[in-house]
């Protein structure tokens, strides 16, 4: 088979279309080639795109003007944590009614009564509010809490979003696919969750009627250290929820730091309980019933 001409250097590392390519003396055969990808209709690759971002931007010279990245696209560039199965393919894009839907290969469109946003790094991409509308009905109630989380902020990330504004987009769509999931989700969204498992087990903790519970909020341990901050807790009887992914069983610093943290919320009189995926994830049963045994032996009511 014969080895393919090199293209020229504008067109390597980034997306052409076939008018750019002709400006270069490269024609639509040599476009065929097998070392050609094509994510998009008319987008030309010199090689495979390398993550979300990349296939977006690839995306950008074909994307209909006044279109943006939406729903799952969307959350994913903004950073809001997604269960596993919200696959990345296709792109979802939108427009605003009455303009027609984009379509295409790899891409899903959307023509909706009210879109917009702001370029953020590059890329159109839908405001924070309607990225969280969207979510309803793609993703479960608890992940959409999760979603809502993540948006409004916490001590250590910067709000997106407000829940009144929130608030005030759902009731606006009401009637709108996902309706239920937001009105069920918005009342459970708080400040102050790290990440989608801490939104998880607070929901679970909440389920089982700990409705009480402290999001990151300062916790006096006194001498060097001064404060700690559980990612929950109950004040009283001072019981701290620590989730512990992955990262702190292989970190080895982290792991030394988890057990002086414990250390030193256990000394201030806190008791400390350790919660992991599997905890979270895989036996959420018998987690369950230990939290149960857990409560009853502190007096609390569930």
């Amino acid at each position: 088979m014969r080895t393919p001409q090199p293209l020229p250097p504008a067109l390597v590392g980034g997306p052409f279309t076939l008018p750019d390519a002709q400006r270069y003396g490269v024609d639509a055969l040599r476009l065929r080639a097998r070392d050609i990808h094509h994510p998009f209709h008319g987008v030309n690759l010199s090689g495979a795109p390398d993550g979300l971002s990349e296939r977006c931007r690839a995306y950008l010279r074909v994307m209909p003007a006044h279109a943006y990245f939406s729903h799952t696209t969307a959350a994913a560039l903004l950073g809001v944590p997604l269960p596993i199965d919200a696959s990345q393919h296709p792109l979802h894009v939108s427009v605003g009614s009455p303009r027609t839907a984009p379509r295409g290969r790899g891409v899903v469109g959307h023509s909706l009564r009210t879109v917009n946003g702001a370029w953020i790094d590059g890329l159109p991409i839908t405001a924070p509010s309607h990225v969280w509308s969207q979510l309803a009905g793609m993703i479960g109630t608890d992940d959409l809490i999760a979603a809502g989380d993540h948006l409004v902020g916490s001590r250590s990330r910067a709000a997106l979003v407000t829940i009144d504004e929130l608030s005030t987009l759902s009731a606006r769509v009401r009637r709108t696919k996902g309706g239920k999931a937001r009105a069920e989700a918005l009342p459970r969204i708080r400040f102050g969750a790290d990440s989608r498992p801490e939104t998880l087990l607070r929901l679970l903790l909440e389920d089982l009627g700990l409705v009480d519970l402290d999001v990151n909020r300062p916790v006096d341990v006194g001498g060097a250290v001064g404060v700690l901050h559980p990612d929950l807790a109950l004040p009283e009887p001072r019981i701290a929820f620590e989730y512990e992914g992955d990262g702190h069983r292989v970190d080895r610093r982290q792991w030394f730091l988890d057990i002086q943290r414990q250390g030193l919320l256990e000394a201030a009189g806190w008791r400390v309980v350790r919660v992991t995926a599997d905890d979270l994830f895989r036996n959420r049963g018998a987690f369950a019933a230990r939290l149960i045994d857990l409560c009853q032996s502190s007096g609390i009511q569930v």
